[in-house]
Parts: C-alpha cells; sequence; structure tokens
C-alpha cells in the first residue's frame, strides 16, 4: 500500500444508524421476545440508542411490545420484550417455473397470507410476464389496506441470470438475452428483486426455513432441471457473473458429462421418469412412482436407488469443495427423499474421509435435510428476496482517506 494512501471507513451517521437498525431488527427477527436491555448488551449498544431506534421502528409499525416480561442473562432489571409486528410490512414473492406461475404474499413474521397459483400456457416472454403482472395485482388488491406497508417484490426464475438480473438461459422457457427488471419494473410501483430459483430457495431456508442457524448452506432444487444456491455468512455467493451453482454437469451418469442424452441420465424430475419407463415401469409422475415404491415393485426401487447414487456422487463432490454447514434438497423429487436418505447419509459419511471419521457428518452442526417450503421454495424465496433488505447490514467499503 503507497504511502499516501490510509483506508478510512466509508461511514457516516445515517450509515451506522442503518447498520445498527439492521443489526436490532436482526435480533428481534431471531430471538424475540427480546427487552431492550438485552439488545444493548447483545449488539454492544448503549441503552438510549437501543431506545431511539425501537422507538422509531414502533412508530412505523414494525416492532410493538410482546406483552412479555424478558429477563437479561446474567441478571438485571427485567423489561417488556420486543417483537417484530406481523403487520408492520408485506413482502410479494413470484416465481417463474416450466409448468405454473405462482405468487405469494409475506408477512413480517415470515407467515405466507396469500398464494396464489396459474398453469403456464404459453411461454412467450410477453404473455408470461404480462400474466405474473396481473397475479401480482390480484393479491394486491384482496388486501388494499396492506398497500402503504408493501416492501417490494422479489421474482425467481429457473434459469441462468447475470448480476443485472438479465436471463442468460431459460432453457425450458427457450429464453435467452431477456431483462426481466427493464420490463417489469415500469409495471410496479415497488422496489423489485430478481434472482433464479435456486438461490432465491436457499434464502428461504437461511430466512425462515429450518437452517436459520447456520452461516453456510449449500441447497440444491431438483425439478426438470437441477440448480443450486450457495450461502456463505448468511449470503447468496453469485460468482463473477452471478452465475454460480450451475452443478448439472456434476449431477449426471456418468459424471461430467454435458451430453448425458447420448450417454447417460442426469437427476432432473423427467430424466428420472423416462429412465423409469424405460426399465418398463407404468408411472406417469412423481406420485405414481411413490405408489409403485409403496407398493415395492422392483423396478421402482432399482431406478431410483440408481438416482440416488447419481445425486450422491455429485453431492460429495461439492459438499468436498464447499464444506457447507448443511445441505438441504428442495423441489419435487423431495418426496422420494425417505426412499434414499439412508444412501446419501452413507454416502456423505463414507465418501469423504478427508473430512473425518464420519466424512460431511464430522462437523456437529452438519445436517442433510428436505426443504421447508415444498413446492412453493421457489415463490417464498422470491418473496425473501424482498424481505431480507430490512435485516442486511449494508456491505461497508474501505475508501482513500
Amino acid at each position: 500500500m503507497s504511502a499516501n494512501f490510509e483506508p478510512t471507513l466509508a461511514t457516516n451517521p445515517a450509515l451506522l444508524k442503518q447498520i445498527n437498525t439492521a443489526r436490532l431488527l436482526e435480533l428481534l427477527r431471531c430471538h424475540a421476545p427480546i427487552a431492550r436491555a438485552e439488545l444493548a448488551r447483545l449488539t454492544g449498544l448503549t441503552r438510549s440508542t437501543v431506545t431511539v431506534i425501537t422507538a422509531e421502528l414502533m412508530a412505523q409499525g414494525l416492532v410493538r411490545e410482546s406483552g412479555e416480561v424478558s429477563t437479561p442473562r446474567g441478571g438485571g432489571r427485567p423489561g417488556v420484550g420486543l417483537m417484530l409486528n406481523p403487520e408492520g410490512a408485506f413482502f410479494m414473492g413470484a416465481a417463474i417455473e416450466v409448468e405454473h406461475l405462482t405468487v405469494v404474499k409475506l408477512n413480517l413474521a415470515a407467515q405466507v397470507v396469500a398464494r396464489i397459483q396459474q398453469p403456464l400456457v404459453d411461454t412467450a416472454p410477453e404473455r408470461v410476464l404480462r400474466q405474473l403482472v396481473e397475479m401480482i395485482k390480484q393479491v394486491r388488491q384482496a388486501q388494499p389496506k396492506d398497500e402503504s406497508r408493501l416492501r417490494g417484490v422479489g421474482l425467481s426464475i429457473q434459469g441462468v441470470l447475470n448480476l443485472e438480473g438479465i436471463v442468460i438461459r431459460a432453457p425450458f422457457l427457450d429464453w435467452s438475452g431477456l431483462d426481466l427488471r427493464r420490463y417489469l419494473q415500469p409495471h410496479l410501483d415497488l422496489p423489485l428483486f430478481v434472482d433464479n430459483d435456486a438461490n432465491a430457495a436457499a434464502l428461504a431456508e437461511v430466512y425462515l426455513g429450518s437452517a436459520m442457524q447456520s452461516s453456510s448452506l449449500f441447497y440444491i432444487l431438483i425439478n426438470k432441471g437441477v440448480g443450486s444456491g450457495i450461502i456463505i455468512n448468511n449470503r447468496v455467493f453469485r460468482g463473477a457473473s452471478g452465475t454460480a451453482g450451475e452443478i448439472s454437469v456434476l449431477m449426471s451418469d456418468p459424471p461430467g458429462e454435458d451430453h448425458v442424452a447420448e450417454c447417460g441420465h442426469r437427476v432432473g424430475k423427467e430424466d428420472l421418469l423416462d429412465r423409469y419407463r424405460q426399465q418398463g415401469g407404468k408411472a406417469n409422475n412423481l406420485c405414481e412412482l411413490v405408489k409403485q415404491l409403496d407398493r415395492g415393485e422392483a423396478i421402482a426401487h432399482a431406478v431410483v436407488q440408481d438416482w440416488a447414487e447419481i445425486l450422491g456422487r455429485g453431492l460429495v463432490s461439492v459438499v468436498s469443495l464447499l464444506n457447507p454447514e448443511q445441505v438441504v434438497i428442495g423441489g419435487p423429487v423431495t418426496v422420494l427423499f425417505p426412499y434414499v436418505k439412508d444412501s446419501l447419509i452413507s454416502r456423505l459419511r463414507n465418501g469423504m474421509p478427508r473430512q473425518g471419521d464420519q466424512g460431511f457428518f464430522s462437523h456437529p452442526k452438519a445436517q442433510l435435510k428436505v426443504s421447508s417450503f415444498g413446492a412453493d421454495a421457489s415463490a417464498v424465496g422470491g418473496a425473501v428476496l424482498a424481505y431480507q433488505s430490512l435485516f442486511r447490514v449494508p456491505d461497508l467499503v474501505l475508501l482513500p482517506g
């Protein structure tokens, strides 16, 4: 570093207040009800600062008193607990998927308070996005009293996006080079957040689901195709141009083959069903396949176990590289998890000897589980794209003094 350059923190009173507000909201999200004195202890802020900020949050309707008395850890005078006000803010989430469009509305307590879904009948971008805008309007008009507390709309889509939210490739819709933000923003009077479905679903797990106490997560979303979301320090890792998490070539048989139509199979839903039917099976969808598994059909069990082997090998590769605390599987194929759980656990335990005697599970926090949100993971994840903006501490940068 040159002698005439001294790094200084690019801060000002407004930014410091924004940071402190986000920290307090995050504690209220995860630990409510919690007293002001405990908030001061956990953040290192003065009690007067906490009192001023929480009073403003209460005036905005984002925080309310819980009615419970909370005693600080280590003793001290009990105080009235604070909590997030569920009706204090709302967030819209929308998902463009292969077969349908889904729109949800989330309150500040992370509860889905409205949901609609419509079949995707046309893949032309203009028609799909027009249909989506109408669905968002429909949900908003159903509860006009909530309009002033809407904080944003988050959109997730099955496909590869760059950092600007432009669709590089959405193969199941045959879209490429589509600027979603440019089309949608003029039709919305709210901030718009855009990401792919796996990233959004991964965020939903960290903010609202079973991974709330995890700082690192690998989320694999398996639908017609396969993608993943990587969470590091509670933030999505997107890579240099936004395309991190594209793992389809690792989830194929033979491993690493990109053109598997000629030489093998992937773990996507349609690949699994095609493989099953090629072996003489009669099920046409996952629900029927589960029924055949319950009946003990040999073909169903053999094909599903082969599928689990492909998935397990891919998981070992990715988890060896990333070393996450948790691995979460999402998408419609999670109905098969009870039939393959033991096989996947065995792979992660025995296929990663460099991580210890128990492989991936050598770490006490390591877990393999299915998504908390089922088929709505992408839409709820879309809402979380907007929801997280309240709780994220702004990135700080070093600037020349």
